[in-house]
């Protein structure tokens, strides 16, 4: 009987459990098919996405949307700056945000202050025109780091980051300062390595701030071959219609809006879409530290 009873009790357990997985599938299949449906109208011709809006395999392959986009003017140069941006910020941004972090965390004279500074400016900033005159005053209208510069530090990754390094105990830095270690070396050898999870998380999240980089390229860059390529898949998007001028003869009949459109939004979110799944053990750690002491 006893048997029985536990059989029965671990059905009607396990009765919410595949009703919550049931809910969380369906719903993981309304976020995913978008994404998937945009693929396919990328690599279809125009009478295959017309007869087939929800089609769930492509009947009929056809490249010449993303020949189309790979072509478009300046379309490699944004790719090129917009990697330059990537490389170039992350380290910039890691940098100053885990520098920043470490001394925030550390006890010393006045930090809560200067975290009150700090926190004022995520509510309020100069303004876009102060702004921009800042920026044309240190000649970096039209330059790379008018895209780079103004974002060192989020004060938001910074404080996850100081948060996890406020839970690291601080006896392993004062063991390491008796032996004569320099603040550097403390947060070298001692806190980064402990820190892996955390590392890849604020890096992630800084790699797809700058990948996703345009607004500040529409600002201030005024250079076509210096625009980043989300801007330039912006302008593809947001146009009604396609030049036709643009458009090589041969390529004329395939090519349509939406496909191009489609190529356009898979060319710009593939890359993070391919990264993510090799940093996401760390990043669901890294979150999950991170929050301790928020």
């Amino acid at each position: 009987m006893s048997a029985k009873r536990t059989k029965a009790n671990k059905r009607k357990a396990d009765v919410p459990q595949i009703i919550i997985i049931a809910m969380l599938g369906i719903w993981a299949l309304v976020i995913f098919y978008p994404f998937y449906n945009a693929l396919l109208t990328s690599i279809v011709p125009f009478h295959v996405a017309v007869n087939h809006p929800f089609m769930l395999y492509p009947p009929e392959l056809d490249f010449s949307s993303y020949y189309f986009i790979f072509n478009w003017p300046n379309m490699i140069y944004g790719l090129r700056t917009t990697l330059f941006i990537v490389v170039i910020g992350v380290m910039y941004g890691m940098f100053l945000t885990v520098t920043m972090a470490y001394v925030l965390s550390t006890r010393i004279p006045g930090r809560r202050i200067v975290n009150g500074f700090i926190v004022f400016t995520m509510f309020f900033s100069g303004g876009l025109i102060p702004t921009y005159l800042l920026m044309r005053d240190l000649r970096l209208v039209n330059s790379y780091l008018s895209m780079i510069l103004p974002f060192g530090v989020n004060i938001m990754y910074m404080m996850i980051m100081r948060s996890y390094f406020s839970t690291i105990s601080p006896e392993y830095a004062e063991s390491a300062r008796i032996d004569g270690a320099g603040e550097f070396t403390i947060l070298r050898k001692i806190y980064l390595p402990l820190s892996t999870p955390m590392l890849a998380t604020i890096g992630l999240f800084i790699g797809v701030d700058r990948w996703n980089e345009w607004y500040n390229g529409m600002l201030y860059i005024t250079d076509s071959q210096k625009r980043p390529l989300q801007l330039l898949v912006r302008n593809i998007i947001s146009s009604t219609q396609i030049v036709t001028d643009n458009i090589p003869t041969a390529l004329r009949p395939a090519v349509y809006n939406d496909g191009i459109q489609m190529a356009a939004v898979m060319v710009a979110i593939l890359p993070v879409a391919l990264v993510f799944p090799f940093l996401q053990k760390y990043f669901v750690k890294g979150i999950s530290l991170g929050g301790v002491k928020m």
